[in-house]
């Protein structure tokens, strides 16, 4: 649903940074945002062994100090592929854990990962290809090419 254009409205469900790009919300209590120096809007590294992935700090008290909180499923747009992504795809940093024997769904809640603020203008200057995409602040990623199956 990354390009349903009125869900972008909601403030909780996409949040615009300088460089225009609509990031994923991560949910931030203000105790934790002050210790690491976040303001709300910043853009911000969620990131693990397995790892990173950008967002948007959304500070609010509606999430308890020391639990940090973005939605999963976002549109893939890769930085390094396999690595790393602008969009909030998270499903690339959670465990390859299934929720059981009998269930194939991932764990893409409950996992660690640590948080850090970092500068998407910075960001742009070291990876210029992947932040100079064709994007549309109100659907998300041009996608320009697929893949056709030949019979």
């Amino acid at each position: 649903m990354d390009d349903v254009t009125w869900l972008r409205e909601i403030p909780t469900c996409k949040m615009r940074a300088r460089d225009g790009y609509m990031y994923e919300p991560v949910w931030i209590n203000p105790i934790d945002a002050k210790k690491q120096g976040i303001a709300h809007g910043d853009v911000v590294k969620l990131h693990n062994e397995r790892g990173w992935v950008l967002g948007a700090a959304y500070v609010t008290e509606r999430i308890m100090p020391h639990v940090i909180y973005q939605d999963h499923g976002s549109r893939l747009d890769p930085i390094v592929a396999g690595e790393s992504d602008r969009a909030g795809a998270n499903n690339l940093i959670c465990p390859t854990n299934t929720v059981s024997q009998n269930c194939s769904g991932e764990v893409t809640s409950g996992f660690l990962v640590g948080i850090s603020k970092v500068d998407e203008l910075e960001l742009a200057k070291q990876y210029p290809e992947q932040f100079n995409r064709p994007y549309c602040p109100h659907s998300g990623q041009i996608l320009t090419s697929r893949v056709i199956e030949k019979n």
